[in-house]
């Protein structure tokens, strides 16, 4: 209980700071954004990385954390962003990313042909998060 309030002040605190934060209002250039990625409860040892492009479409590549191999070919999908909201759904596997970006961290769910099977957090940049919990964002 003291960890899920523990992270849902931390969370709020942060969004108030994301909001007033360069990040928060950055559109994506021609170049994109790029976000790493961990799915601690699905994909423990994997590392992936989202190449947000301004057309609403990205590319997703997934590497071993410990060995750096590649997990996966190269998937695409599409994003949208509301807000402090965004969703990721990958084009030819039935994968959503639903959640919010708070500052220069965005933290979620992955469902799954609609089911719900993992958290994830990313951060904005090459450089993955190490923990995805109530720590990740302090």
């Amino acid at each position: 209980m003291l960890r899920a309030v523990s992270f849902i002040f931390v969370s709020c605190a942060l969004l108030w700071h994301g909001l007033s934060s360069p990040a928060a209002g950055t559109e994506v250039d021609q170049e994109g954004v790029v976000w790493t990625a961990i799915i601690p409860d699905a994909f423990p040892r994997n590392v992936y990385v989202w190449r947000l492009l301004a057309d609403g479409s990205y590319r997703e590549d997934g590497r071993n954390a410990v060995n750096g191999l590649a997990v996966q070919l190269t998937l695409s999908g599409h994003w949208t962003r509301d807000g402090a909201s965004m969703t990721l759904q990958q084009q030819d596997e039935p994968f959503v990313f639903v959640g919010s970006i708070l500052g220069h961290l965005y933290i979620g769910t992955l469902y799954h042909r609609g089911r719900a099977v993992s958290r994830f957090c990313a951060a904005e940049g090459k450089v993955a998060p190490t923990q995805c919990d109530a720590e990740t964002t302090s």
